[in-house]
């Protein structure tokens, strides 16, 4: 059975999956730690920047 914390952090990362807001490996990455609140601003941050940078990576790689 899966704990409060659990729950709610499934919740959260279903929610960037289905909007699209972090890719998959950003969405691990935060999923490692969330559940046992071990995330930090700058965890979160770093992520996120992370995530970003990768996608536009990819986006100018796509380009003509």
């Amino acid at each position: 059975m899966k704990t409060p914390d659990e729950e709610v952090a499934e919740k959260i990362l279903l929610q960037f999956q289905e909007t699209k807001l972090l890719s998959e490996k950003g969405i691990k990455k935060i999923g490692e730690s969330l559940s046992t609140g071990n995330l930090s601003y700058e965890d979160w941050r770093l992520i996120f920047e992370t995530d970003r940078l990768e996608k536009e990576d990819q986006n100018a790689c796509k380009s003509p």
